[in-house]
């Protein structure tokens, strides 16, 4: 779909219904439910091509906007995962096939002492990012909420620098030159992000794969070593940098693939933690989180919890409903708009049903 042919009037009316019904969401008056598509390869072949990433996400906007849902539509500028560590000299190229990948550079101490804090300016994929940003806010007269690029968390963009295995064996060696580098990540982020969010008429926040409504804020953080490290290595070398990024950037929305409830306690203690983001159904993700686990760290806590899940466990649905947790539902998407119009239904009917015996 062309810029010129996507229906504005619709899209602002819709922003507006939902922020208007999410004022009760922190009150526990409100649950999001949301189902929604940027379009067949927006995370994969489409990532090189600004003008056929944007034609594809109008279109999946527009495909979303077709039922009831409680998803505000943005615009995400996505090259891949490692155009922060493509800063720090990773080799970056594009294929026919998938999403775009890195190399790691650093497989000893002597390389990770070699690197140094690097220009904005001189960093080719972030320069895309920034005109790939700038690209659909005038295509779209800012008109469209736009996220953030899909932010890798200063110890993710470590691991796309270093081989894993090394990293994680060998931080606790060298803690001084471990933290110098996150350090340089993790201001590089912020300075990033700062930039493009100034060419956007209207930042979506936090942005990537998360519920972006005015009642959430901060910046999406992809942290998916909180599957990987266990609580004592992530709080020594992630939690201060995703925290500063909090605090530079309104709060840390914090993302993680697969299964990471032995983490759920550190991440509830951090400061600035504005929302997470975790999948408890196959669909989403082939090791789905615990749900009890989701709902005993988290129950009756004022963090939202932004859970991808499939109507197929509604049941676990229903669960999490009633733990008084901040939930939100994003649930698996379904090409039949009869469909997602029946799954929305079935979630919202699960609420009201719980509300009604609350009273």
């Amino acid at each position: 779909m062309q810029a010129d042919q996507f229906n504005y009037d619709k899209y602002l009316r819709i922003c507006e219904d939902i922020e208007e019904r999410a004022k009760g969401f922190r009150q526990g008056e409100f649950l999001p439910v949301t189902c929604w598509t940027l379009g067949e390869g927006i995370y994969g072949t489409n990532s090189r091509d600004r003008d056929l990433m944007l034609n594809t996400q109008l279109d999946g906007i527009t495909r979303t906007m077709e039922v009831e849902t409680d998803h505000l539509p943005y615009l995400e500028p996505w090259h891949g995962i490692g155009v922060f560590a493509e800063a720090f000299g990773c080799p970056f190229e594009f294929n026919n096939t998938d999403a775009p990948w890195t190399r790691t550079i650093v497989r000893d101490i002597e390389a990770l002492k070699r690197l140094e804090m690097p220009d904005i300016a001189d960093s080719r994929m972030l320069q895309m990012v920034l005109a790939t940003t700038e690209y659909f806010n005038e295509k779209t007269k800012g008109q469209i909420a736009i996220a953030a690029t899909d932010t890798q968390s200063p110890l993710n963009t470590m691991s796309l620098l270093c081989n894993v295995d090394w990293l994680l064996l060998e931080a606790p060696e060298y803690p001084e030159e471990f933290h110098r580098v996150l350090g340089m990540i993790t201001d590089l982020i912020i300075e990033f992000t700062k930039k493009q969010r100034a060419i956007c008429t209207k930042p979506a926040t936090p942005g990537h794969t998360m519920w972006s409504s005015d009642q959430v804020s901060g910046i999406s953080l992809s942290a998916d070593m909180l599957a990987m490290c266990g609580r004592d290595f992530y709080e020594e070398f992630a939690k201060p940098y995703d925290e500063k990024i909090g605090k530079a950037l309104g709060g840390a929305g914090m993302h993680s693939c697969g299964k990471w409830h032995f983490n759920f306690d550190m991440v509830k203690s951090m400061e600035y933690c504005s929302i997470i983001d975790l999948a408890i159904s196959l669909p989403w993700d082939p090791s789905p989180n615990i749900p009890e686990k989701i709902a005993e760290a988290f129950g009756k806590t004022d963090i939202p919890i932004h859970c991808r899940a499939d109507v197929a466990d509604i049941e676990v649905i229903d669960m999490l409903i009633r733990s008084d947790a901040r939930m939100i539902f994003s649930l698996w998407w379904d090409d039949d708009p009869v469909v997602r119009q029946r799954n929305y239904d079935m979630v919202k009917a699960r609420w009201e049903k719980y509300r009604e015996e609350k009273v």
